[in-house]
């Protein structure tokens, strides 16, 4: 009997672990839900067509575990809708006229996720109350035939299922954020999907259009077979107007006016402009 306190206390001991854990489990909430709350505010600054920073803030008084997802969308918004932070910038250069993005957060750059450190495992992330944490994703363009996006273009992040449905759109973005699948093919996949680019057109894109170095292609041939094969390996093909891209109602609500427009810029390719020119990521 001179035994039977000290094991109820191991019993205690452990239960009591346990409900910690699960508590602190259930306290993962997942990052859009936290922003629809409230509780953070999320800003993303596309670097260029390949990357972007995202800033978390935590605008609570209390430590948040957020549940990051596995793949995002990011669409533009307007200048003229007090988004421009440069009251000097051309507004015609606003955001509604530039290339909606869509990726994954890039899990393996050293940015303290999935670690173990805070024993939840990969994708999730702590933030202490009133902290910022900035993630780094990788992007594909998601409308092939606009601009560039630009970090002083503002822009709004959704979830990638209020942008498309097709499902190998959304696991091409799920890929490129864990780094299984490279920038490139990705971006071949993405825009003969979404934008219904035929793969005789991708293969003739230009890079770079020069009189002395000839024209550079944007793909290389290995690279289109690689899309080629991941295409032919899924089996829920169609093919979206190429002027028509899936985007949801409720996605560009969030983002634009009832009352802005909606077009698909195309760049100019006709001739070369001096010795050589560039051609814009996304045209």
């Amino acid at each position: 009997m001179r035994y039977a306190k000290p094991v109820w206390l191991v019993v205690l001991a452990i239960g009591w672990t346990a409900s910690i854990q699960v508590n602190a489990e259930d306290s993962v909430v997942d990052l859009f839900e936290a922003v629809d709350r409230g509780d953070v505010n999320v800003r993303f600054i596309p670097l260029n067509a390949d990357r972007a920073n995202v800033v978390i803030t935590n605008q609570t008084n209390q430590p948040l575990q957020l549940r990051l997802p596995e793949a995002i969308a990011a669409v533009p918004i307007l200048g003229q809708f007090g988004q421009n932070q440069n009251p000097n910038q051309n507004q015609n250069q606003g955001g509604g006229a530039s290339q909606s993005v869509g990726g994954g957060f890039n899990k393996g750059n050293g940015q303290g996720l999935g670690n173990g450190q805070n024993g939840f495992g990969m994708g999730v992330m702590r933030v202490a109350p009133g902290k910022t944490r900035k993630l780094q994703a990788n992007t594909v363009c998601l409308e092939h035939g606009k601009p560039d996006p630009k970090p002083n273009i503002a822009y709004r992040m959704i979830p990638i299922e209020s942008y498309t449905d097709d499902p190998t759109v959304i696991q091409v973005c799920q890929q490129l954020g864990s780094g299984k699948i490279p920038q490139q093919v990705a971006q071949a996949i993405v825009w003969h999907r979404a934008n219904g680019l035929p793969w005789n057109q991708l293969a003739d894109l230009n890079r770079m259009q020069s009189l002395y170095r000839g024209n550079i292609k944007y793909f290389r041939p290995k690279d289109l077979t690689s899309a080629k094969s991941y295409v032919n390996r899924n089996p829920n093909h169609y093919y979206p107007a190429y002027d028509l891209p899936k985007t949801s109602a409720g996605a560009f609500a969030s983002a634009y006016s009832s009352g802005s427009s909606y077009s698909m810029q195309r760049g100019d390719s006709s001739g070369l402009s001096g010795r050589s020119r560039n051609q814009s990521t996304c045209r």
